[in-house]
């Protein structure tokens, strides 16, 4: 009995230390005896990425179930957390514990919180998402009614067809949260896109043929980015947009239009062998005439890129206007017109450059054309001045600065007018008029008023270039 309650104790004393060490080894004498190891910790990983170190995997498990619970009703119904969890064991002296906040911290950092979403597709190209389908049809519509409201409140448009140009559709997918963006966000992407607007502060003495020429940008381009601004009065301070916004969706609109436009009035030369040579009379003033046209007008993102008109009705006839124009010779004298510097003032009268021009009457307007048998704008000027000995520059830009200005109220013939938005040049013949190279709806050389409401919207001045 008494070695049974010996043999006992003994057994005991090895349990205590096995559940203490967790160790035990047999000696040589078959006795076991207790041996010493350091306690195990654990590297916890979750998405396969090490977050910390702890005693035991319930502990890390509790702490992420609370870092998960917290972030989950941050973000709110539908949303959800996928991630991997394990810990491997490690014997090595001289590891930091993680604390509690440390492990929670690192956790939040590392797991990725994701929701049904609405990728929004632009040519099967996902440029972003939204939450749910009805954000994502009311970005569509925002951008398309922008575009429709502005032909509403036209008076004389209707609206017949709004659609985009491009192939637009949306669909569910399961995103990170953080790649999903709010209405406002969503609509900027479609209307600007992600190239950044490049911006240039307007310095003393720039226009902004020197700001094209400085950063190499063509100057129509420049001209449209700009065409909310006046760019013919900049001043030091003024932004002006050195790249175009590229939307990177095209509302095309379509709407009926009506609109009162001129008839120019034609213009009859007389021959009268009793007015001296070289002189011309006005028999009869012009008026134009009015007509009612309803077009058909084609937009993308508000800019007019085509119309067709689908019916015309005069209500008002335009009068002929009727100049004599003198044969008789009363000298035999050859006069010949001094040649000026190329951007000076010539000698010739302006009769003489006023009947001179009138014969190029109905020639065609083609762009870049310097004549005879067709002209752009300044193509027209250049060629009857050159006639007389007078080389004007090429542009209608660059005639804004030939000869001294002239008021409007001192108009004479032969005078240079001068239009913006877009640049524009003509001849003024008196009583109103001038004769250019419209390039409008006739797209020839003809005589339009000063007074129309086109022109003397754009009209900006007036040089002379005759003594």
């Amino acid at each position: 009995m008494r070695s049974f309650k010996i043999a006992s104790l003994v057994l005991l004393s090895i349990w205590t230390v096995v559940c203490l060490t967790g160790f035990i080894r047999v000696g040589q004498d078959g006795v076991a005896v207790a041996g010493y190891v350091s306690t195990p910790l654990f590297v916890m990983m979750v998405d396969d990425q090490e977050v910390g170190v702890v005693k035991s995997a319930a502990k890390g498990l509790a702490i992420y179930d609370e870092v998960t619970e917290k972030l989950l009703q941050s973000y709110g119904d539908g949303a959800f957390i996928d991630a991997s969890v394990r810990f491997k064991e490690i014997r090595t002296e001289n590891v930091k514990i993680s604390s509690e906040n440390e492990l929670a911290q690192a956790i939040e950092q590392v797991i990725v919180v994701k929701s049904n979403a609405y990728a929004m597709v632009v040519d099967g190209k996902t440029v972003c998402y939204v939450k749910d389908s009805n954000v994502a049809e009311e970005v569509f519509e925002e951008i398309k009614n922008a575009y429709v409201e502005a032909i509403q409140q036209n008076k004389d448009s209707q609206l017949q067809e709004v659609f985009f140009k491009e192939d637009i559709s949306y669909h569910e997918e399961m995103v990170p949260v953080s790649q999903i963006v709010d209405k406002d966000k969503a609509i900027q992407i479609l209307k600007q896109g992600s190239e950044e607007i490049k911006e240039y502060e307007v310095k003393e003495g720039d226009t902004l043929w020197s700001i094209a020429r400085e950063h190499g940008i063509p100057f129509s381009v420049l001209e449209q980015a700009n065409a909310d601004i006046d760019v013919d009065n900049l001043h030091p301070g003024d932004k002006v947009k050195l790249t175009l916004e590229r939307q990177l969706v095209t509302v095309v609109t379509k709407e009926r239009q009506k609109a009162v436009e001129e008839i120019p009035f034609e213009t009859e030369i007389r021959l009268d062998n009793t007015l001296e040579k070289g002189k011309t009379k006005v028999l009869k003033e012009g008026e134009n005439g009015q007509k009612e046209v309803y077009l058909l007008i084609t937009k993308e993102n508000g800019k007019e890129i085509k119309r067709e008109v689908l019916e015309e009705k005069v209500i008002k006839e335009p009068a002929k206007k009727v100049i004599l124009k003198g044969t008789k010779v009363i000298s035999k004298k050859v006069i010949t017109p001094t040649v000026p510097a190329s951007s000076g003032r010539g000698s010739a009268r302006g009769g003489d450059v006023v009947a001179f021009a009138m014969q190029f009457l109905g020639r065609p307007y083609v762009y870049g054309a310097e004549g005879p048998n067709a002209f752009d704008c300044s193509g027209f000027t250049q060629y009857v001045y050159k006639h007389f000995g007078i080389y004007l520059p090429r542009t209608a830009y660059g005639q804004r600065s030939v000869g001294v200005p002239v008021s409007k109220d001192d108009l004479a013939p032969g005078d240079l007018v001068l239009f913006s938005r877009p640049d524009h040049v003509g001849i003024y013949i008196g009583g109103g008029q001038f004769i250019h190279a419209s390039s409008g709806a006739y797209k020839a050389i003809c005589i339009s008023s000063l007074n129309s409401s086109s022109y003397s919207r754009r009209y900006i001045g007036a040089r002379r270039v005759l003594n």
